[in-house]
C-alpha cells in the first residue's frame, strides 16, 4: 500500500496502465485476454474469452452428471468419474430476485439469480441477464452468456458465466426430418 495525493491505497503496475484507489484495486483495459472466473467450472474456448463451455463430471457407474469439480458421484458415491463438457442451453427451473447482494458483488442490484436445469441433469445457479423479471417464465429456454467482470483482486478481467433467454436467432436447431417426397 502506498500514499498518493494524500490518500493511502493500492498502486498497480505491470499491465500497461496503473490504477490507484483509496480502498479497491481497479482493473484497467489492457488488451489482455480475460481469464475464466473459475477454470474448474468454465473453460474459455476462444482468444477473446467470449465463448466457453461449462465443465462437469459423469459417473461411469450410474450415469449421473454433476456441474463442477467432484471426487465422487453424488448419487452412488463411485469415484469412477469422467470429465464432460455440459450443454450451453438449459431450462429455467427456478429464480429469485436478489435485493441484498453478497459482499463484493460487482453488478447492479437488484439482480435475478436463476437455477437452470441442463439436459445432462445438473442444475447451475447464475445470474439471468438481458431479461426483465416480468418476462421470466419457469420452463423457458435459456443459454449460456459470458460476461467480463473487472476484478478487485488483480488488474485483470474475469469472464463470468450467466444465463440469458434464448432468442429465435440463437435457439438450437432441432434435426430436420425430411418431407415426404424429399430425397
Amino acid at each position: 500500500m502506498r500514499q498518493r495525493d494524500g490518500q493511502w491505497g493500492w498502486w498497480v503496475r505491470g499491465y500497461g496502465k496503473s490504477a490507484f484507489t483509496g480502498d479497491k484495486l481497479l482493473a484497467l483495459p489492457t488488451g489482455k485476454t480475460p481469464a475464466s472466473v473459475d477454470p474448474a467450472r468454465l473453460r474459455l474456448t476462444n482468444q477473446d474469452g467470449s465463448e466457453g463451455v461449462l465443465l462437469g463430471f459423469r459417473c461411469r457407474e450410474c450415469g449421473v452428471c454433476v456441474f463442477g469439480p467432484a471426487t465422487f458421484c453424488q448419487a452412488c458415491t463411485s469415484s469412477a468419474l469422467d470429465p464432460v463438457e455440459l450443454s450451453k442451453h438449459g431450462t429455467l427451473y427456478s429464480y429469485t430476485v436478489v435485493r441484498v447482494p453478497p459482499q463484493g458483488w460487482p453488478g447492479p442490484v437488484p439482480y435475478i439469480l436463476g437455477q437452470v436445469e441442463l439436459p445432462e441433469g445438473p442444475h447451475v445457479l447464475a445470474e439471468v441477464v438481458d431479461c426483465s423479471q416480468s418476462d421470466l417464465k419457469i420452463g423457458m429456454a435459456v443459454e449460456l452468456a459470458l460476461r467480463p467482470v473487472k476484478s478487485t483482486e488483480s488488474a485483470s478481467e474475469k469472464m463470468v458465466y450467466k444465463w440469458c433467454p434464448v432468442t429465435l436467432e440463437t435457439e438450437p436447431s432441432a434435426p430436420r426430418s425430411p418431407l415426404v417426397g424429399e430425397d
